[in-house]
Formats: C-alpha cells, sequence, structure tokens
C-alpha cells in the first residue's frame, strides 16, 4: 500500500469506523461500564494529513464527531498514517501520543484500547457473535453504517475513483434492509459526500438488501451481486445510474477494509 493508499486507509480509520462506538456503546453493557464515569471530549489526530475524529464521552454514552473541539481538550495524536493504521490494525504495541490534557486523563486512556477492541469484536465477529440473532443483527447495522461513511471517504479523498465521484449526478442513494431498519444514507452534490444514519426522506436511488443475512454475505464478499439482483436478494430501485456510479466505489472501500 503506497502513501496516498496508507492515508484514506487511517481516514476510514478515523471517519468510517472510530464513529462506530456511538452506536457500540449504545448495544453494549460491558462498554457503557467502562465509560459510565468519563465526561469529557477525546480527540483521535492524525498529524500527517490533519484528519481529527472527536469522541464525546457523556456518562456512559458516546457522540462521534469529525473535527476537533474547541478548548483544552485530551487528545491521542498519531505521527503518521501507516502507525495510525498499525494500531487500529493490532498490529503494534506502541501507542499515539497524548497531549497535556491527555496526561491528566491518563487512567482513562489507559482502558481506551479496551473499548476500541470492541470495534473489531463486533465488524469482525467469530461464530458465537453471528450465531446470536441479536448481536448479528447488531453487527449488520454498523457494518451498514460503516459502509456508508466509508463510501463517502473512499469518494473524497481516493485519488484512483475520485474521478468517478467528482461525475457522480447529484441526489440522495439509501442503503436499507428490506423493511427499512437498519438504513443510511448519502447526500452527493458536486463530488461531495454527506453520510447519515438512518433512512433519507426523498432518496432518489435505493439499494435494498432483501434480508439481513444477504446483507452481510454482500459486506464479506461472499455474494455474486449479479445473481443476488437477478433473484431479488438485492433490489435496485430509482435513479440507477447514481447506483452504477457509487458500485466501483464499493469496490474501492472492500479493497480498502480487506486484510
Amino acid at each position: 500500500m503506497n502513501r496516498e493508499q496508507s492515508m484514506v486507509l487511517a481516514r476510514l480509520h478515523l471517519e468510517a469506523i472510530l464513529p462506530l462506538l456511538q452506536d457500540i456503546a449504545a448495544h453494549d453493557a460491558a462498554v457503557r461500564e467502562t465509560i459510565a464515569t468519563w465526561d469529557f471530549p477525546l480527540q483521535f489526530r492524525l498529524a500527517e494529513g490533519g484528519a481529527t475524529t472527536t469522541l464525546i464521552f457523556k456518562k456512559g454514552t458516546v457522540t462521534a464527531r469529525c473535527g476537533s473541539f474547541s478548548g483544552f481538550t485530551p487528545a491521542l495524536t498519531f505521527r503518521d498514517s501507516a502507525f495510525l493504521n498499525e494500531v487500529f490494525q493490532g498490529k503494534t504495541e506502541k501507542n499515539p501520543t497524548p497531549n497535556l490534557p491527555g496526561i491528566f486523563k491518563a487512567k482513562q486512556l489507559m482502558q481506551v484500547d479496551k473499548v476500541l477492541g470492541r470495534l473489531e469484536h463486533y465488524l469482525k465477529p467469530g461464530p458465537e457473535q453471528l450465531g446470536d440473532p441479536g448481536t448479528f443483527a447488531f453487527c449488520v447495522r454498523i457494518t451498514l453504517f460503516a459502509m456508508a461513511f466509508g463510501i463517502k471517504v473512499v469518494g473524497e479523498h481516493d485519488p484512483e475513483t475520485r474521478p468517478i465521484a467528482l461525475n457522480l449526478p447529484d441526489g440522495t442513494v439509501e442503503m436499507r434492509i428490506a423493511g427499512g431498519d437498519p438504513a443510511a444514507h448519502l447526500k452527493i452534490a458536486g463530488g461531495l459526500f454527506e453520510a447519515q444514519r438512518g433512512p433519507a426522506d426523498k432518496p432518489n436511488a435505493v439499494l435494498e438488501f432483501s434480508d439481513l443475512q444477504t446483507a452481510w454475505d454482500t459486506f464479506q464478499g461472499n455474494l455474486d451481486t449479479f445473481a443476488a439482483v437477478g433473484g431479488g436478494r438485492v433490489r435496485l430501485r430509482g435513479f440507477i445510474p447514481l447506483l452504477e456510479g457509487i458500485n466501483p466505489l464499493m469496490d474501492r472501500l472492500a479493497f480498502y477494509l480487506s486484510d
């Protein structure tokens, strides 16, 4: 992976994967217990390129926001994209550098790895997690969210697919499981993307999976998409050229997130 690709992957970790902790905290009692007394924002900064995501902890809840948080904010700084990717992939035991306010939160920061570990628990679940219907449904939900926010990152920052993104027609794409829950959507205007959880008010195009298993098999690359569309397991509705333009961005996202 070259430097440009490493930067895109780092942005994916910061802007598409890390924010899923707000969903995980709402779902996972162990995470809520760990952060029950936390009441502060924590920035994750990439020194190279300036990308920053802030997690705002508030008595057992997490709110994620891309960008800096004003004030004397605790922060963890990653020196470059390669190091950030190694940390998020569990390939190093080294830690990012805390700033002065972060040092004052040393007790909490020592538990950050435990909280971050729940990302892999749900994004790369084992047979036990997949065998539990409630956990399986949640894994599909956050993977759908990761896909929506990941498409935004790839469309705006990947040099290979940026020309495709710039030529996409403006409009809103909704991705959902039949019945409408879970759902996520992307608003596209002038080659820029706004990703949101939940359904869109008036989507121009819809990518719908017939059930949770079909969605999961698609996310894992275990489904022949053309056959699934032909068999009705994956349904395309509305302005099809918009969906066709999104497809190479989804393929590129799979490239970055594959092991």
